[in-house]
């Protein structure tokens, strides 16, 4: 008797916690399961709602650390730079400019884009389409949309994407993307597929997976769309006067307004005509005169004491719009100038 109740009382003490656990709701599940009546609530067919939550069961931790340990965040600028303006990436993207050369010139004209910037941001993004983009989108953009950091904006991209596939703009087996839910050859989120990209080879699919044509195109649309000008270029590397690099930042009372391209990005210093940075001393590599013309510029530095600089100009913000990192924009500026010599 002492037996059986011993069992008893045993059973019953390992059975209480785990029937307490088994009742315990996931919170991610529980989330998952109200962004799926959202999107019921949204109209989005029973079909595509199926397939967008299929592969969804968890938070990806290596999306989550990707985002936490970003480059363009924790890099310095010449280790940042050094990689993503290899040799590797300079010997290639003038090989791929001669061989697309005739229908990067036909995208070029159409759009106003100078095509070593196409070639150079395909070059950025996915290694001129050799990296292999195996993340499923829907669950990326889960995961971020989860995550606290961006909620909102990542719920709204999943959403994006979920409106892709419900129209039939391409299919789920072909949605892979980057851990950031980035997609394609030219890494477009979601929203700025829906936006931006184009069917350039008239195939009835925005094809920015496979289709180098649909590629090149989404790209120089995505960049003309926010203003590109392409009688001016990017900036250039320059030679800082020997003087305290804070001194350049002194904001003056004749200062101009940053463009209204650049405006959201306030760390950038003190915009000036360009001939007044050359008034201040500032030179381009080779110790001659910055160009005689009147334009808007400002000066970004580089890693502190280095002596590096950098005159940008109103593309270098239109660039950003892909990624909104001074890291990022200098290394696409950098590498459009040397796969173009």
């Amino acid at each position: 008797m002492k037996k059986t109740l011993f069992g008893l009382i045993f059973l019953s003490i390992i059975a209480i916690p785990f029937i307490s656990y088994a009742q315990e709701e996931n919170p991610f599940n529980k989330w998952l399961d109200e962004l799926k009546t959202e999107a019921k609530e949204k109209g989005y067919k029973e079909e595509s709602i199926r397939q967008a939550f299929s592969e969804i069961k968890e938070p990806v931790k290596r999306v989550v650390k990707s985002d936490r340990n970003q480059a363009e965040v924790v890099e310095t600028y010449a280790d940042y730079l050094k990689k993503r303006v290899s040799e590797w990436r300079k010997k290639n993207g003038k090989k791929f400019m001669q061989k697309h050369e005739a229908l990067l010139n036909e995208i070029g004209k159409k759009y106003g884009v100078q095509p070593r910037f196409i070639v150079a941001i395909w070059g950025a993004e996915t290694n001129f389409g050799t990296i292999p983009l195996k993340e499923p989108v829907f669950s990326a953009l889960a995961t971020l949309a989860y995550d606290k950091r961006r909620a909102e904006f990542y719920r709204a991209q999943f959403f994006f994407a979920l409106e892709i596939l419900d129209k039939g703009f391409q299919t789920y087996e072909k949605m892979k993307g980057s851990w950031a839910g980035a997609m394609g050859q030219c890494q477009f989120l979601p929203e700025s597929y829906l936006r931006y990209a184009v069917d350039y080879d008239n195939d009835g699919i925005k094809d920015i997976w496979s289709s180098e044509a649909d590629v090149f195109a989404s790209i120089a649309n995505y960049l003309s769309s926010f203003g590109w000008r392409d009688n001016e270029t990017w900036g250039r590397p320059v030679l800082l006067p020997d003087t305290d690099e804070s001194e350049l930042f002194i904001e003056l009372t004749d200062d101009l307004d940053p463009p209204e391209e650049c405006a959201r990005y306030k760390d950038m210093g003190a915009w000036r005509d360009l001939q007044k940075w050359q008034e201040l001393g500032i030179r381009r590599l080779n110790e001659t005169d910055l160009p005689e013309r009147s334009i808007p510029a400002a000066l970004l530095l580089a890693d502190k004491g280095d002596k590096k600089g950098y005159i940008i100009y109103r593309d270098f913000c239109t660039i950003m719009k892909f990624n909104p990192a001074f890291k990022y924009a200098l290394s696409i500026g950098l590498l459009s100038d040397r796969i173009s010599r």
